[in-house]
């Protein structure tokens, strides 16, 4: 028997209690098995950009702005020789600890590919794509982050 549930994400703490107290009762050990889908949406966006540092966010607004892509020279011109330097770390060990706390699954793509090294530097990067479709979604989650901040401040 397959069994498929299809909700708005976050799902609403009712269904998750259900599906947690079904898997509970199917028990270990009797082949059943949960997958959930591993698209970015707004919400896992905002969640992401919140668990990652300032640099890694002007990342991300730089590939939004740049209509998904981040041009690597022009964003070094603007922020420092050093300003690639740690972003896709940041984001990688970001993704683990949300794949960890439930928020996404760990088989998730990164929102951002690096381009081949570009040619005025000895292995730095060109840029950064944002993946097909991800502008609107990162731009909102920006949008969102900047907000927050702003209203903290």
């Amino acid at each position: 028997m397959k069994i498929t549930i299809e909700c708005a994400d976050p799902a609403p703490p009712q269904i998750t209690r259900a599906v947690a107290n079904l898997l509970a009762l199917a028990g270990a050990g009797t082949g059943v098995t949960v997958s959930t889908d591993a698209d970015w949406t707004v919400d896992r966006a905002v969640k992401l950009l919140r668990d990652t540092n300032e640099r890694t966010i002007l990342l991300i607004q730089a590939a939004v702005e740049g209509e998904g892509f981040a041009d690597g020279p022009r964003f070094r011109e603007k922020y420092g020789k050093t300003a690639l330097r740690g972003p896709s770390a940041t984001l990688t060990k970001a993704i683990k600890r949300g794949a960890e706390q439930g928020h996404w699954p760990a088989d998730i793509p990164s929102p951002l590919r690096p381009t081949t090294p570009d040619k005025d530097g000895w292995s730095k990067t060109g840029g950064y794509y944002l993946g097909d479709g991800l502008v609107p979604i990162f731009a909102e989650a920006v949008k969102t982050v900047r907000e927050e901040k702003r209203t903290r401040a």
